[in-house]
């Protein structure tokens, strides 16, 4: 199943993404049975217990640069999927269900709804690293912001100091805050 979305990045462009759910009883290429470990409060096994259905999440979000493209988004966001249940799938499901039959298409809607808002309220949850882009978007604003707020003379002076030695800076600075204090 899928579901589309979207959400306004930190430069204002709204993003599309498409979210699938992928509910399967087979999990990896050998068609092996996968178990769930239950642990003690030691550590010790206490026991396993068959998985007979998962549920895996793979996302597809469109780059601001790209034409959106649902189809195209769909075969990725299923390969996402189909890649997080070929490794570790007791790991990385979704939603998992001990008992057969428990994992209906109402279940899948209602997750593929809640991922869909909780990429709209986080990005960084489908796009690895945003935060930090969205940081270092943030600094260049506030540094244009900061330079285009600063009179032309002192922007002028800047350009000069850029120009000199960090020994010849120092000095400047020992000059200026000397001829503040005569």
């Amino acid at each position: 199943m899928y579901k589309n979305g979207s959400f306004v990045d930190f430069q204002g462009v709204t993003r599309q993404f498409v979210v699938c759910a992928l509910s399967t009883s087979q999990f990896n290429n050998e068609m092996q049975e996968v178990y769930l470990t239950a642990y003690d409060a030691d550590g010790a096994v206490e026991g396993e217990t068959l998985i007979p259905r998962a549920v895996f999440i793979g996302v597809a979000v469109c780059n601001p640069l790209d034409e959106w493209n649902e189809e195209k988004g769909k075969m990725i966001a299923l390969s996402k999927a189909k890649g997080f249940k070929s490794t570790a799938p007791e790991k990385s499901a979704a939603l998992f269900t001990t008992r057969a039959g428990m994992i209906s298409e109402l279940l899948v809607q209602a997750l593929l709804t809640r991922e869909v808002e909780h990429i709209k309220e986080d990005p960084e949850c489908a796009i690895k690293g945003y935060n930090q882009m969205k940081a270092r978007w943030q600094e260049k604003q506030e540094i244009a912001k900061y330079l285009e707020e600063t009179p032309e003379n002192l922007l002028e002076l800047g350009k000069k100091l850029a120009t000199l030695e960090e020994s010849d800076i120092a000095r400047v600075i020992n000059v200026a805050l000397i001829k503040a204090n005569e």
